[in-house]
């Protein structure tokens, strides 16, 4: 971030500014909402007002960028076709309709914290046609969370380099990249596990059956 964005950090521009880029990340990911959630926390230092005012700010930011992605996946299910996606996001895409299957309410919220897996779910969740009013309940609690989350790591990022700026900034956005890094380590050791275990049961027993024959 640069200094004119570090400035924004101070300025009255930062309570509009906050609700409109935390809703576009919601459909464009490259925009750096949790970003800049993470540096205003990181700057808050103990200012009670200020904390709160980030906290509603960009919690609306979030819900209303929740909708438009779901709008976004809607208008493609009335359209009755769908965008060609590259490798990534429809891996991503792919992830989140079976998390969404199995999941439904809890789903919506726990892919926020996946990356790309917000954007991805919300706009299949219009796609699919989910019911609106749990969309948007399951929205509601999940941008609370995810803002929570942000001002948590930016924060504790803040602590850490409390003397600059743009090294909070740089601190935040390295913390909060490095949890679904950390998560997702164990979650494949455990998936590699399963897949291990259950080759192992189906070799056991393709063996007994042929000795048994």
């Amino acid at each position: 971030m640069t200094g004119a964005g570090t400035g924004l950090l101070f300025s009255p521009w930062l309570w509009l500014a906050m609700p409109l880029i935390v809703s576009i990340d919601a459909v464009l990911p490259i925009v750096p909402g949790d970003e800049l959630v993470m540096a205003a926390a990181a700057v808050a230092d103990g200012d009670l007002r200020y904390i709160v005012l980030v906290l509603l700010t960009a919690g609306i930011g979030a819900f209303i960028g929740d909708q438009c992605a779901y709008a976004v996946g809607r208008a493609r299910l009335r359209r009755g076709g769908d965008a060609v996606l590259g490798p990534r996001r429809q891996k991503a895409m792919d992830l989140a309709r079976g998390a969404l299957a199995k999941g439904g309410m809890s789903a919506l919220i726990a892919a926020r914290f996946l990356p790309g897996g917000r954007t991805a779910v919300n706009m299949l969740a219009g796609r699919l046609g989910y019911p609106r009013p749990q969309f948007r309940a399951a929205t509601l609690v999940g941008a609370t969370i995810s803002v929570s989350y942000a001002m948590t790591v930016g924060t504790l990022a803040g602590r850490i380099v409390e003397d600059s700026p743009l090294l909070v900034v740089l601190g935040g956005m390295a913390l909060g990249a490095s949890v679904p890094l950390i998560v997702g380590v164990p979650a494949r050791v455990v998936r590699e596990v399963r897949r291990r275990r259950h080759a192992g049961d189906a070799t056991a027993t393709a063996t007994t059956a042929t000795v048994e024959v």
